[in-house]
């Protein structure tokens, strides 16, 4: 009897304790007392809670594990164990102990929520929706259950009806600020940026430090051009970067930030917060075979930049010597270019509703032994894959202007104007320089034979007209300053934008345009047109006028292409030295500007220099025919030679 007073005595101090939040000391009575008697529940499910809030899951799954041998029916104890499961990637084995707990409270609405969640995990899309709609048919009120199954359709793409399902959410539990950031994310992604804005400000003013909330605000606010608070935001941002604060996702500070050691660490700090609890599988080389396996991992093999510029070099591979594979884990997208895709490779797979471990056995089972990712940390990016390992060989190229930090990826694909050797330090891959200008272009792209006349597009008929064709969030304050003030040096020019007309965008470029004194007749805005079209309407442009930190890129290449003159900055990051990267190949690096200044005087002198911009524009069209900006047959030998060269290294 006194040693069962001596027992209580001490479990009621202890659980004190850890209702106290004191959890190491609790713990440690906790296992002074487990030595006394190690048969008794509640003690070990104590235990296994107390390991469990200090992370570590693994323990507390050995202690829950030990409570259910001794009472089945713990319901608590179901219900953590089935959670700390489910942490470490035990899906299957959570969902079986989830459904236990229904055997127990049949009608438990978070049971079915859990296991939702975890089919979520494993992509089983259809169990994870049925689960969820289960959840919600018992509980009206189960926000989670909505904001689950809202996550179960953005996966499918099913936007409209993620965000159906996330207003739920918020709507029942109006301080549910996860589910206010995936509003957010999903709105983002059928660019309605206005309203993705007003979640993102909600997300901060529920919780001022979620992780990465205000990046995800000031990149919408740059996708509307609101740049109120930009230069408090971005001082407060850099300060946490340096801080290790993870404030910000990595591809959206390469817009506003020109510099790479930023990138660097803001990069490492993703790695480690994303992919700290994953496994990372070793591969060894595979045995030499008669052709090499070369995997491209990609979401846009469909309309977009990336299969343009990279639809030669997938059809100009040496078939004798490399297999090609396409793992395509993207949407489709509108057009026939996604099927079109498929024929350009040995096997294409569509693994965007696989997990990445049956992903990464694909990859074994095929053999790849060099995996380029063509996204980087780009929109529908798989990066965990490459940070558990698909092949013995991991590049990152083209898709991403930057580290991917950690040390997961092997090389970068660049070239010396891109990396000089000073910049080396900040990328955590080994520097891969090509011969001539990084970017893969096609030899030839299918331009359509309209008769485009300026009038067709609201420009002056007899006035320079200034371009910029890139997406609205490259468009810093800084850069539209100088626009701004090279076309108050030339009198009457235009400066013709990508937009919708009267959008927020547009709304917001006009005003700044007048803060700056320039009439908003003066800013014409276009709409996205198909590729062959939009490289027809080039020509009836003067002088294209480059963003910074981030330039053109695809953009620069078509204007090159096009005959049209590219002014640009250069700058320290990747992101901000393509188009001289490009120009150089053109020869062409005086159109390349040192400074802000610099940047002015070029575009002013070719703009009121009428026979400078006409030789100018004669020199591009003369070096189009000579350069190798788009010989893509030697482009994609150079490629393969660098791809032989690292199987021979790996294989010595």
């Amino acid at each position: 009897m006194e040693k069962l007073k001596n027992f209580n005595k001490s479990f009621e101090n202890a659980t004190n304790l850890h209702k106290q939040g004191k959890i190491n000391e609790a713990l440690e009575l906790y296992l002074e007392i487990q030595k006394e008697d190690n048969n008794n529940s509640q003690l070990l499910f104590q235990i296994g809670n107390a390991y469990l809030q200090k992370g570590n899951v693994e323990l507390s799954i050995d202690f829950y594990r030990k409570v259910s041998e001794i009472d089945k029916n713990h319901f608590s104890n179901l219900n953590n164990l089935g959670g700390a499961l489910a942490t470490t990637g035990k899906y299957a084995e959570a969902i079986d102990v989830f459904k236990q707990t229904l055997n127990i409270k049949p009608d438990y609405s978070d049971a079915y929520n859990n296991i939702g969640n975890c089919y979520l995990y494993i992509k089983n899309h259809k169990n994870s929706i049925d689960n969820f709609k289960k959840a919600i048919d018992l509980n009206k009120e189960n926000s989670f259950a909505f904001n689950g199954l809202g996550s179960a359709y953005k996966e499918l793409d099913q936007n409209d009806k993620a965000i159906i399902n996330y207003k739920n959410a918020v709507k029942i539990k109006p301080d549910y600020f996860i589910a206010y950031y995936n509003l957010g994310t999903t709105l983002s992604t059928i660019r309605n940026f206005k309203e993705a804005k007003e979640a993102f400000e909600k997300v901060l003013e529920l919780k001022p430090d979620h992780n990465y909330a205000i990046g995800k605000l000031i990149h919408t606010k740059m996708m509307l051009s609101d740049w109120s608070n930009l230069d408090k935001n971005l001082n407060k941002m850099i300060s946490s970067i340096n801080e290790n604060k993870r404030v910000i996702d990595p591809f959206p500070v390469l817009s506003l930030i020109d510099d790479p050691s930023i990138h660097k660490i803001n990069a490492d700090i993703f790695v480690d917060y994303k992919f700290n609890n994953m496994v990372i599988k070793k591969i060894k080389n595979y045995p030499r075979k008669e052709k090499i396996k070369i995997g491209y991992f990609s979401p846009d093999f469909r309309e977009h930049p990336t299969l343009y510029l990279m639809m030669d070099v997938f059809n100009l591979h040496d078939k004798s010597k490399f297999d090609i594979y396409a793992l395509s884990f993207g949407p489709r997208g509108k057009g026939d270019a996604y099927e079109k895709s498929k024929g350009l490779f040995k096997e294409f797979f569509d693994v965007k509703n696989m997990t990445d471990e049956e992903i990464i056995n694909l990859c074994k089972e095929i053999g790849i032994e060099i995996a380029i990712d063509l996204c980087g940390y780009t929109s529908w990016n798989k990066a965990s894959i490459f940070y558990r390992r698909v092949a013995p060989i991991q590049i990152n190229y083209l898709g991403y202007a930057g580290t991917m930090g950690g040390n997961f990826m092997d090389y970068i694909i660049a070239d010396k104007i891109l990396i000089p050797e000073n910049h080396k330090k900040f990328f955590a891959e080994k520097i891969i320089h090509m011969p001539n200008c990084y970017q893969a272009n096609p030899k030839s792209l299918k331009i359509s034979n309209k008769i485009l006349k300026k009038t067709d597009f609201g420009l002056p008929e007899n006035e320079i007209i200034f371009c910029n064709f890139n997406a609205s969030y490259k468009i810093t304050p800084e850069m539209f300053t100088a626009w701004t003030n090279i076309m108050k040096k030339v009198p009457n020019s235009v400066l013709w934008l990508m937009g919708t007309k009267g959008n927020s965008s547009s709304e917001n470029i006009w005003r700044e345009g007048e803060k700056r004194d320039i009439n908003r007749k003066r800013i014409i805005f276009t709409e996205y047109m198909e590729s062959e079209d939009h490289l027809n309407r080039l020509k009836l442009i003067d002088i294209f006028l480059d963003t910074f930190p981030y330039n053109a890129h695809t953009t620069s290449s078509d204007a090159i292409r096009m005959g049209i003159p590219i002014v640009t900055l250069i700058g320290k990051s990747f992101a901000s030295r393509v188009s001289a990267s490009i120009l150089n190949q053109v020869n062409m690096s005086q159109l390349v500007a040192n400074n802000i200044e610099n940047f002015e005087k070029i575009a002013i002198e070719l703009a009121t220099n009428k026979e400078k911009l006409k030789k100018i524009k004669n020199e591009i069209k003369k070096s189009i025919i000579d350069t190798k900006l788009f010989d893509s047959l030697t482009f994609t030998k150079e490629l393969e030679k660098i791809y032989q060269d690292l199987i021979n290294e790996k294989k010595v």
